[in-house]
C-alpha cells in the first residue's frame, strides 16, 4: 500500500494556480477521484491517490489519519508539490528534509511526525521579489509559461508511476536532471 499525495487548493479560482501543480500531476493520471471526507481519492495499483480539500498549508490534517487508517509507513507516502526553490522545467525526487518555507509539507510532516515521507518537487520559479512569495504562488501560469507547464505535467506524470513501480532512488536517477525548459524529452 502506498499514498500519493497532490498538494493543492480546491476550487476554480486556484484550478490553474502554481500552488495548484501537485493536482494537476494528479489529474493527468488518467484516475477516477470521489469525493470522501476532506479529500479527493482515488485507488489504483494497490494505493491510494489524494487531492486534499482543506486548502494547500492544512494538508495534513487529511494525510495522517489516511496514513494511519491504512497503516502506509512514511516511506511509502510521495508528497507532489511546487517549488520555489527550482526553476519552471525542472523536478525533483526527494526523501526528508526540512519543509523549506512550504506549509503544506510542514503540516504534513507535524501530523505525521516525521519528515521522512518521500516528495516530488515541482519547480516553478521564484517571485520577482520575495514579499510577493504568497501572491506569486496563488497567480496562474503565463502564456509562455504554459508549454513548459505542460512538458513539466507530462514528465511528473510519468515521475509518480515510476515510484509507484520502482521507488524513490530508480525515479531520482532518472528524472532529478531533467532540464524541460527548451523543450527537453524524457
Amino acid at each position: 500500500m502506498f499514498l500519493v499525495v497532490g498538494q493543492g487548493n480546491p476550487g476554480e479560482a486556484y484550478a490553474r494556480t502554481r500552488h495548484n501543480v501537485g493536482f494537476m500531476v494528479l489529474d493527468r493520471l488518467g484516475l477516477s477521484f470521489r469525493q470522501k471526507g476532506e479529500a479527493l481519492v482515488a485507488e489504483a495499483r494497490g494505493g491510494l491517490f489524494l487531492k486534499p480539500l482543506t486548502y494547500y498549508n492544512l494538508t495534513g490534517r487529511v494525510v495522517a489519519p489516511l496514513a494511519r487508517f491504512y497503516k502506509i509507513p512514511p516511506e511509502r507516502i510521495l508528497v507532489v508539490h511546487d517549488e520555489m526553490d527550482l526553476p519552471l522545467g525542472r523536478l525533483r525526487f526527494k526523501a526528508g528534509g526540512s519543509a523549506a518555507g512550504n506549509r503544506g509539507v510542514a503540516s504534513i510532516a507535524e501530523a505525521l511526525g516525521t519528515t521522512a515521507f518521500h516528495r516530488l518537487r515541482i519547480g516553478i520559479g521564484k517571485p520577482p521579489a520575495k514579499e510577493l512569495g504568497a501572491a506569486y504562488v496563488l497567480s496562474p501560469f503565463s502564456e509562455e509559461e504554459v508549454p513548459i507547464l505542460a512538458r513539466v505535467l507530462e514528465a511528473a506524470k510519468e515521475a509518480v508511476w515510476c515510484w509507484v513501480e520502482e521507488g524513490l532512488l530508480p525515479c531520482a536517477d532518472r528524472f532529478n536532471g531533467l532540464d524541460l525548459r527548451q523543450g527537453g524529452k524524457l
